[in-house]
């Protein structure tokens, strides 16, 4: 398959973009979400979970009572997903209030979590706590991303998973600012600029986040700092989505994950990027 034919394959089949969906900008940001949101999203997230749980399998097989780690928790909708599933669960969250509402959220479940106060530059656990760790439309958000992914490797038992979702600079289609097309494709600068003022202005635009997107992630870059960070294997998405769909949607997925000029197609068309790394 052609490098054109498969972007064009990738945009009519309509990939599916992220196991768990990005933000909203016309809706309020996710920490900010209440009680009634939160259990809103139990269904839809337990759902994207076990469609996770699947995907990782073939690499890293996640089997409870493994103990995991979702960074940026919100109000522990991922946590308590993976709770239901057996797992032991605990979140960091800086915002107070979310922390608050995983606590409503947890009484109203019976699932025993634990979102604590914390960055993801500081994750407040010891080295090797955990057996994955999980940061979903996190990184575009945080200080110091390189200090993120070292956190995660660090709180990492060897062998364990590190799995994330972020924007991606290649793609001109994002979720994270309305009415500015081609965003990922401005110059860094404006780009912080045009976040800064939404943020101050139009806070709508970015949904009413005070944290908006200001990183946009390259692949080979990406793939290069958590090898350097020392994360033995790194796994993106299509290698992660491989063989799990039929048809013309599965032809092109696979078309991603074998060929580099396929790969580079599909990443154009498709929005954010995620990856699955592992430590030695």
């Amino acid at each position: 398959m052609s490098c054109c034919a498969t972007a064009t394959a990738a945009a009519e089949a309509r990939i599916d973009r992220c196991y768990s969906p990005p933000p909203r900008v016309d809706l309020e940001a996710t920490e900010q979400s209440d009680l009634q949101t939160a259990l809103a999203r139990l269904p839809v997230q337990a759902d994207f979970t076990a469609r996770l749980l699947a995907r990782l399998h073939p690499y890293f097989p996640l089997e409870p009572p493994a103990r995991v780690l979702d960074v940026g928790a919100a109000q522990g909708v991922a946590v308590t997903c993976f709770a239901q599933r057996g797992f032991e669960a605990d979140g960091v969250e800086p915002w107070e209030p979310a922390i608050e509402v995983s606590r409503e959220l947890a009484e109203h479940t019976g699932e025993k979590i634990n979102v604590v106060p914390g960055i993801g530059e500081k994750i407040p656990f010891e080295s090797g706590s955990f057996d994955f760790v999980h940061a979903y439309s996190v990184m575009e958000h945080v200080d110091d991303p390189d200090a993120v992914f070292r956190e995660a490797f660090r709180v990492l038992k060897p062998g364990g998973g590190f799995f994330f979702g972020t924007t991606s600079a290649i793609c001109p289609r994002q979720y994270e600012i309305a009415r500015f097309p081609l965003f990922p494709w401005y110059p860094t600068r404006l780009q912080r600029a045009i976040m800064d003022w939404a943020k101050d202005n139009k806070p709508e635009l970015v949904g009413h986040t005070t944290r908006p997107a200001y990183h946009w992630f390259r692949h080979r870059k990406v793939k290069r700092d958590l090898e350097r960070i020392g994360f033995a294997k790194v796994i993106d998405r299509w290698q992660l989505r491989g063989g799990e769909s039929a048809g013309m949607r599965g032809r092109v997925i696979d078309a991603c994950a074998e060929n580099r000029a396929a790969k580079l197609a599909g990443d154009l068309v498709t929005p954010g990027m995620e990856y699955l790394a592992i430590r030695a």
